[in-house]
């Protein structure tokens, strides 16, 4: 599952933007993001400066932010008996785990339910 803090009207433009095959929800009050206690910060920090440099340079742009900008996010795997064997809280945006890691947590937790939480929407290469 896929979790943003935007509208469902925005949550239908990302799975046809994307060809997203998994369900797609939103929490606008970003009561989850609470809840896991994703932070909010309230100025760009250099690393969120430095990330934005790396994708530009990888040829990626910033599209329409949807939703909260400020609010950040992370990817967490949470099993069907509710236990969360893998959690990444993002420090700053653009602060993503390395996919290795959450494909690690996701082959050891097969038989499970997957929950990402972010508001980044990320364009392929230009």
């Amino acid at each position: 599952m896929i979790l943003g803090n935007g509208t469902p009207q925005q949550a239908q433009w990302f799975r046809e933007d994307y060809d997203i095959g998994v369900p797609v929800v939103v929490d606008p009050e970003r009561r989850a993001y609470a809840a896991v206690e994703a932070k909010r910060p309230a100025v760009l920090s250099p690393g969120t400066i430095a990330a934005g440099l790396r994708a530009f340079r990888k040829g990626f742009r910033q599209t329409r932010t949807m939703g909260d900008a400020r609010q950040l996010g992370g990817v967490f795997v949470i099993t069907s008996a509710g236990e969360m064997p893998y959690r990444y809280l993002s420090r700053y945006a653009g602060d993503h785990p390395r996919p290795a890691d959450v494909v690690a947590a996701l082959e050891k937790a097969r038989q499970n339910v997957i929950v990402f939480v972010s508001t980044c929407r990320n364009k392929t290469p230009a």
